[in-house]
């Protein structure tokens, strides 16, 4: 591609991607955002021209503008762009040209997306197919979301938080679940339902077309393809799992055939069902069982699922990207199993207040696991307020069961709290989507002063 391209956002992990894989083919690359990052600092490295902030003086009379769902119609580069008459494209459009003349395998579902997709991605490399891929979080084995590979397969994300997962050809995919989130988006739980229906229905290949037959809604729909999980009646059934520390151990049986002590560096079930996925799936492909069993004792993980940032004081501090109440249990339970003798602490961020809202009653519940849940201010994303729906809400209906664990800490008091609240042998774990992510790092610069006195 020889054409030069413009990213209105270009810091966001999902646009960063397939900027970078436009550099490795050796297209010109510009961007804007409203901050700096590793992201963005990277892509410099590698040859874009990244602007701090959105203004008009960043369009070129010579770009495609690609944008994504976050950027709105009154953005100044976006007006520009019209103004000039430049072509403007969705992020998902681009990422649809990138798939040509490859055989695209997709990871769509609610939850466990980028989990999956990067296993899977890492996998095919370790295995020298030299795939292309696109996925949500910064593989540790590689240190980025993306890479332009010359091999067959292009492995991506396919979100369906605004229904872009329908633009994509697929070849083959993996669907982890369907569940009651972005209905800002799809209005009904029956037009979210159809969508992830009409997607699996696309895939080319059926046979590389997994779906978790432990998902009540997916098992509900009579897919074709093949299912996983731990339900008896899977195809790819899973047996035998546990969890060692932040390790899981599992087997798979199919077609008879017994795949015994897989393990992988992942935590909990949830982990176990994703891990599984891609196992049937490289099978699928031709994969020899022991190389994949190999190459997944391998695999770092990601940054933000279950990250380790370090531990002071005897206190350890983690960090997960979890912001939807059936990722926060499962996660809570594997921290639970895999410290079952610590004090586990959850700082909580609720992420966007329309998710805030159509969640609150699961919210209520959902840190019953946690020994000690500090509830933040919500991360707006960019969204305005909605009457009635804080933190401050979802506090006090959780004193209201007489739980007295919790807490509500404002953002800009939280690490001065922590600092004399948090204890030897305490796990810290800080969820969310937002800017929490920054307080793990935060309490340990604090605890690092504590240390020196």
């Amino acid at each position: 591609m020889d054409q030069s391209y413009h990213f209105i956002g270009i810091g966001g992990i999902g646009m960063s991607a397939l900027a970078k894989i436009l550099l490795q083919k050796g297209s010109l690359v510009s961007g804007s955002d409203n901050s700096q990052s590793v992201i963005t600092e990277g892509l410099n490295q590698l040859g874009a021209l990244i602007q701090h902030g959105h203004n008009s003086s960043n369009i070129k009379s010579s770009a495609v503008v690609v944008y994504s769902t976050d950027i709105k119609e009154d953005n100044p580069e976006i007006i520009r762009a019209k103004e000039l008459g430049l072509k403007i494209i969705h992020r998902s459009e681009l990422m649809r040209l990138l798939m040509q003349d490859k055989k695209s395998l997709l990871v769509t579902g609610t939850h466990g997306k980028t989990t999956t997709s990067s296993l899977l991605s890492y996998t095919l490399a370790a295995l020298d197919h030299q795939p292309t891929f696109a996925v949500g979080g910064l593989i540790k084995n590689f240190g980025s979301n993306s890479n332009f590979g010359k091999g067959d397969y292009f492995i991506a994300e396919a979100d369906e938080s605004d229904g872009s997962f329908l633009a994509y050809p697929a070849y083959g995919a993996i669907i982890t679940n369907i569940d009651l989130d972005h209905l800002n988006f799809w209005k009904t739980e029956q037009a979210l339902i159809d969508g992830f229906k009409l997607f699996a229905e696309n895939v080319e290949n059926k046979n590389l077309l997994f779906w978790c037959k432990d998902d009540q809604r997916m098992n509900s729909l009579d897919l074709k393809g093949l299912s996983y999980g731990f339900d008896e009646s899977a195809d790819f059934r899973i047996y035998d799992f546990f969890q060692k520390g932040l390790l899981s151990e599992f087997s798979i049986e199919w077609n008879n055939k017994r795949y015994e002590k897989i393990i992988v560096p992942l935590i909990g079930k949830h982990n176990a069902l994703n891990a599984a996925a891609v196992f049937a799936l490289c099978l699928q492909l031709g994969a020899n069982e022991e190389e994949l069993k190999s190459v997944f004792t391998t695999f770092k993980g990601i940054s933000r699922r279950a990250d380790y940032l370090g531990s002071l004081l005897n206190i350890h501090v983690y960090d997960d990207y979890g912001h939807h109440p059936t990722e926060i249990q499962a996660t809570l339970a594997a921290f639970k199993e895999a410290f079952p003798a610590n004090r586990l602490v959850c700082l909580f961020q609720p992420h966007r207040f329309s998710r805030t809202k159509d969640c609150f009653e699961q919210f209520v519940s959902a840190f019953d696991i946690a020994d000690v849940l500090i509830l933040t201010d919500i991360y707006s994303a960019g969204e305005s307020p909605i009457e009635g729906v804080d933190s401050f809400n979802i506090y006090e209906r959780i004193c209201q069961r007489n739980l007295n664990h919790v807490y509500y800490i404002r953002k800009n008091s939280l690490i001065e709290f922590l600092k004399g609240f948090v204890r030897e042998n305490d796990v810290v774990l800080t969820m969310g989507a937002g800017d929490i992510t920054k307080s793990g790092s935060e309490l340990l610069s604090k605890l690092r002063e504590l240390q020196s006195l």
